[in-house]
């Protein structure tokens, strides 16, 4: 037992000695994106999976002087994210190694140490197990979290520990035991670290991406930052050339894009105004074969102004059934304005007395009688008409109309009788909403004889 605690002594003094070079700090600057056609894309920090996309800032340019930085999400089924995912470890691990590594591996062994010191000076048996276990959890514990730093050390002192615990195990009179081997402190497999790209290769990159997003926006977002990127870049004039041949195509597919939209909205109200569902029909195969025609780089706004067209290819056909239904309607209408003519124009010609009725200005008491007697000529008039359905309200409005315009000639005759001043307000109040029913009656009819328009 002495044998084994010296040589964790001995062990734990060696393994905390100065580790074995550090990987290259720069190596380790740039995340990488790997691609599943075996592109590598160049991330400053780290990436994050939103949903079905892959979001990152794709570096451009040369990294010492002022590089470009560019948001961007690619469709993960265009990524290879385990390989993404064991870089970006990769990464993780160098950088821990380069900083706090060391620092950290030192402070472990120290603790190490000292538990193993105090091991060596204590006699209970059951004790010193217990000061053997609580050491090797702290190894594991720190294992776990180091990012495999110095894996083989570790896993060094694990053996060593786990011999010196069973045997403590045994001293102590536990006949059955088991050792614990969960700890797994070997160094994962990793990716390779890369070397940081070169001006060239962030450029490739830029171009790659630009290829592989389905955002028109994000695409010349990337394009015209790799642009300005080059003009700080010199020996790369075939990637310029070709960055801005690229460019020039999307910003030309923007504008064509936007004027097929404003042509086609254009084109599709007068239609909808119409109610020419064939024209609609007629332009969501234009569109398509205009997209066709433009190489299809644009899905987002062809989707987008595809349901445009959908949603007034809706209100045409809306359209279209109301203008059926008003040319079948439109005879019967007619015929209906022409039977209300005479009650329209009566209110029309009693129209003052209403308004000094409503004013209580007067009128005389014979024009009261006169105007009476005419509208009671109207009553079995509005009774007997015939009306069409769609002018049903109409029709209720008008009689409500001369109904309450019979009120206020009643009402006022009274009051002038009886020189009573709640009578007149009374009879005011029925002309005012007399002359309101003729006036909305009198619109209404007018405007349902007219094709109808849509909201």
């Amino acid at each position: 037992m002495k044998t084994r605690v010296a040589a964790l002594l001995v062990a734990a003094g060696l393994i905390a000695g100065p580790a074995a070079v550090a990987q290259d700090a720069d190596s380790s600057a740039i995340m990488r994106v790997f691609l599943k056609d075996g592109q590598t894309l160049p991330s400053f920090g780290e990436t994050a999976q939103v949903a079905d996309r892959l979001v990152f800032t794709l570096v451009i340019g040369a990294l010492g002087s002022s590089p470009q930085y560019q948001l961007v999400s690619l469709p993960i089924a265009l990524v290879d994210v385990e390989k993404t995912s064991r870089y970006g470890e990769t990464v993780r691990a160098a950088r821990y190694a380069a900083t706090r590594g060391e620092a950290d591996y030192s402070a472990m062994t120290a603790d190490v140490s000292r538990a193993l010191e105090d091991l060596a000076k204590t006699e209970d048996p059951k004790a010193r197990l217990l000061i053997a276990e609580r050491a090797r959890q702290r190894l594991v514990e720190w294992s776990k979290n180091s990012y495999g730093y110095r894996a083989a050390d570790a896993q060094e002192l694990t053996n060593l520990f786990d011999q010196v615990i069973a045997e403590l195990r045994a001293a102590a009179g536990e006949s059955k035991f088991s050792v614990d081997l969960s700890m797994g402190p070997t160094a994962p497999p990793r990716e390779p670290l890369i070397a940081p790209p070169t001006e060239r290769e962030t450029l490739q990159a830029a171009l790659a991406v630009a290829k592989a997003t389905d955002d028109a926006a994000e695409r010349e977002g990337v394009l015209s930052a790799a642009l300005v990127a080059t003009e700080k870049i010199t020996g790369l004039d075939d990637l310029r050339a070709e960055i801005g041949v690229k460019l020039a195509e999307e910003r030309a597919a923007d504008a064509a894009y936007a004027a097929l939209a404003a042509d086609v909205q254009a084109k599709a109200d007068v239609a909808v105004s119409r109610g020419d569902v064939k024209a609609l029909l007629s332009l969501q195969a234009t569109v398509q074969a205009k997209d066709a025609s433009l190489g299809a780089r644009r899905p987002n706004e062809l989707e987008s102004l595809m349901k445009s067209l959908e949603g007034k290819l809706d209100l045409a056909r809306a359209k279209r059934l109301s203008l059926d239904h008003y040319a079948m309607m439109r005879g019967p209408m007619l015929a209906y304005e022409r039977r209300a003519r005479p009650a329209l124009s009566a209110l029309d010609g009693l129209k003052p007395i209403f308004e000094a009725i409503r004013d209580m200005t007067g009128p005389g008491f014979e024009w009261l009688v006169r105007a009476d007697g005419r509208l009671k000529t109207l009553v079995p008039l509005m009774k007997e008409m015939e009306v069409p359905d769609d002018l049903s309200d109409v029709h209720a409005t008008l009689t409500s109309a001369i109904t309450m315009a019979a009120e206020a000639c009643a009402r006022r005759k009274l009051a002038v009788a009886a020189n009573d001043m709640p009578l007149a307000r009374e009879a005011s109040a029925a002309a005012a909403g007399a002359l309101m029913l003729a006036a909305q009656a009198r619109q209404e009819l007018l405007a349902r004889l007219y094709p109808p328009k849509i909201q």
